[in-house]
């Protein structure tokens, strides 16, 4: 019997939960959940249409999970035999979940990183790295970034990498990766927090240029590009995104890397920006001190629950909805292009992952997917995997066949993947940009 713990149950846990299901189902294998949350009640009830998942479920209420290692010999009953600890919730909670995991001895994958701390500012190094030493004495893997983007992104160049350079002696002058994230809805519909999305849009992109790490101004430094799969060019927004920093520090040979978004949700929160509405610093009301931010932020719509998104869908209040991944590795000669992109939005309705929007679906089914074949590799040996592990360090210590294996299950989940080249002089005259 397997077991996996979560910390935390939104959106995308519930979708990694389900695909877990079905992964070690069809692999023989038996599999229970133990979900860590702030309200039993309320958790429980968000699992009210997946009664396959709750009848393999434990709940344990831990309110606060900065103290969850604390609560360890409390609910080690519960805990005991994991195969994995997964942190869905906020990413400024994964080195507190990360000592959980390191004295439970298990695994541990989160989805994202905390990227603007002020330590990750000044070393361009993830929080999590700490935990590398002590996971690696302990023979035990720490996966982390693991979604989609990140995740899935960095899968995918990591094996595009290893196609193009056996030898990891690379000629490769930059990493371009372009996010498009559209929904085309009668409602304004948000798949994130919109208070968390604009934070994070607000701060300062940051890349590295010619080695050298790379500040820019939100909304400035625009580019087009073309997604596959989409009839119109989207003009792209310079993003600080965890691509960049991993692949640097994996491949610090690579002079150029960047990471750009655009989209529907982007678009509202450029012009929210230009309008001055997401100010931090400018009170409103004396007596309050709230902001126009908080003001703002507060008077829009918030996530939708499980029922009130698959009543939009049925109603067809979601007209369309896709996300999309690509990344350009452009070499002295040629441009190397993969990615993904997910499309069948609508094809979620009346399926176990209708409560998942057109971005949770795929984070989820990208973390569950890359965690599973990182523990069967694990199983295996956990020599060759173990300490804190990137996507794209996956592809070379799997092997092609698994990582053929790793994108098979994407596709079969609806996840189109992405993989061309061209030489540079085809794409000169605008082949992806204005």
């Amino acid at each position: 019997m397997k077991k996996i713990i979560f910390f935390g149950l939104g959106g995308v846990t519930r979708v990694m939960a389900q695909c877990f299901y079905e992964l070690f189902k069809n692999s023989s294998e038996d599999i229970n959940f133990v979900f860590i949350c702030r309200d039993v009640a309320k958790s429980q009830k968000s699992l009210s249409k997946m009664e396959h998942i709750l009848k393999i479920s434990t709940f344990v209420e831990i309110k606060d999970f900065s103290k969850a290692a604390e609560d360890i010999e409390k609910y080690k009953e519960n805990f005991a035999g994991a195969i994995g600890v997964i942190n869905t919730s906020a990413p400024g909670f994964n080195n507190d979940i990360l000592k959980f995991s390191s004295i439970l001895g298990t695994n541990y994958c989160d989805l994202s990183s905390d990227m603007y701390n002020d330590k990750t500012r000044k070393s361009f190094n993830f929080a999590q790295n700490e935990y590398d030493t002590d996971f690696k004495n302990k023979s035990i893997f720490a996966l982390v970034n693991a979604g989609i983007s990140p995740g899935i992104t960095n899968f995918l160049i990591g094996e595009k990498i290893i196609q193009s350079d056996k030898n990891n002696k690379s000629d490769i002058k930059s990493i371009n990766l372009y996010l498009l994230e559209n929904i085309v809805s009668s409602q304004i519909i948000f798949s994130w927090s919109p208070r968390d999305s604009f934070s994070e849009l607000e701060e300062n992109p940051n890349w590295f240029e010619n080695n050298k790490p790379v500040s820019v101004e939100p909304f400035t430094n625009t580019t087009w590009y073309k997604f596959p799969h989409f009839n119109e060019d989207i003009e792209q927004y310079p993003i600080s995104q965890e691509e960049v920093l991993s692949l640097h520090k994996s491949y610090p040979q690579i002079p150029t890397i960047r990471a750009y978004s655009g989209g529907s949700e982007i678009e509202l929160a450029k012009n929210l920006f230009q309008l001055n509405l997401l100010s931090k610093s400018s009170p409103v009301c004396k007596e309050s001190g709230m902001s126009i931010e908080e003001i703002v932020t507060g008077a829009l719509p918030g996530l939708k629950n499980p029922e009130e998104l698959g009543k939009l869908l049925r109603d067809g209040v979601v007209k369309y909805a896709q996300f999309a991944a690509v990344a350009e590795i452009t070499k002295e000669n040629i441009v190397e292009i993969t990615g993904l992109s997910f499309g069948h939005f609508l094809d979620l309705l009346d399926s176990p992952y209708e409560s998942a929007t057109y971005i949770t679906y795929p984070a989820g089914i990208g973390g569950a997917i890359m965690f599973f074949y990182t523990y069967k590799m694990w199983e295996k040996d956990n020599k060759n995997i173990n300490g804190v592990v990137y996507g794209e360090q996956l592809p070379i210590k799997m092997g092609m066949e698994m990582s053929s294996t790793v994108k098979f299950e994407l596709v079969k989940y609806g996840i189109d993947i992405i993989s061309h080249s061209h030489s540079i002089n085809f794409c000169k005259g605008g082949c992806h940009y204005k």
